[in-house]
């Protein structure tokens, strides 16, 4: 894992924009029915790997390859799921056209299209329900969008100061830091505390508080898998997700 990253080892590679037409979580969940624990950690020591995601802008296929990870990981203990940097550059050339002979096609990925084909194709014999967008001014529906799917996709404006700060520190803007912006990323979060999150990403973890996910933050997806069911019909956290799953299939 490595302990210090900067732009030249690593790179960015999404494309906000917002899907208007994935169903927002809000539909399904009133502010009451929001209940989560104070704190959750779905991260587990698996080698998830860079993925290509030092070389190329495939990071919205590396969040998405590793939130499989996690799903197995947790819901069907004993079943780890690894894979390749060839698997998911494989993904990266299906979704956006990307062609390994020509750097010019290596355009980053809108994270919207890319849940849309995953929706409608298999990522290497895995399948999704489809997925729901997050209200990101909304720490509350963050948190428990974590805690029922196992994680979410988090979609940020990566400021500069943040590429010197090792693994495993904290992204948190502090006063005079350079906050000019490097690019577009896109990271799994799949932990929260009390007092902030942590993201899996470039092969290491760090955590944040709330305030940068509204200084940065463009836009958040959960996913909803039935890799995240166990065979009890239910989630790890115990909730029933069948009449979600049952209005994905006819969005």
């Amino acid at each position: 894992m490595p302990t210090h990253i900067t732009q030249g080892e690593v790179k960015f590679g999404c494309k906000h924009k917002l899907n208007l037409k994935a169903l927002p979580l809000s539909n399904y969940m009133s502010p009451k029915a929001m209940a989560y624990p104070p704190v959750c950690s779905w991260w587990r020591p698996i080698e998830f790997g860079m993925l290509g995601n030092d070389t190329v802008g495939d990071c919205v296929i590396a969040y998405m390859l590793h939130q499989i990870m996690i799903w197995n990981s947790v819901a069907h203990a004993g079943s780890p799921q690894l894979f390749t940097t060839a698997e998911a550059l494989q993904i990266y050339s299906a979704i956006t056209g990307y062609d390994p002979s020509d750097p010019s096609t290596d355009q980053g990925t809108d994270p919207g299209a890319a849940l849309d084909y995953w929706q409608k194709n298999t990522l290497l014999g895995h399948s999704i329900a489809g997925y729901v967008n997050l209200d990101i001014s909304n720490i509350d529906q963050l948190r428990f969008a974590i805690y029922t799917f196992g994680g979410i996709g988090f979609s940020f404006n990566v400021p500069a100061y943040i590429m010197g700060i090792p693994g495993g520190k904290s992204w948190s803007l502090v006063s005079g830091a350079d906050t000019s912006i490097e690019g577009g990323h896109q990271v799994g979060i799949m932990d929260y505390g009390r007092n902030g999150f942590r993201e899996n990403c470039w092969n290491t973890t760090n955590t944040f508080n709330p305030d940068f996910i509204g200084e940065f933050g463009a836009a958040a997806q959960a996913v909803v898998s039935e890799e995240w069911i166990k065979e009890s019909g239910v989630s790890p956290t115990g909730l029933d997700l069948s009449g979600l799953l049952a209005d994905l299939k006819e969005a």
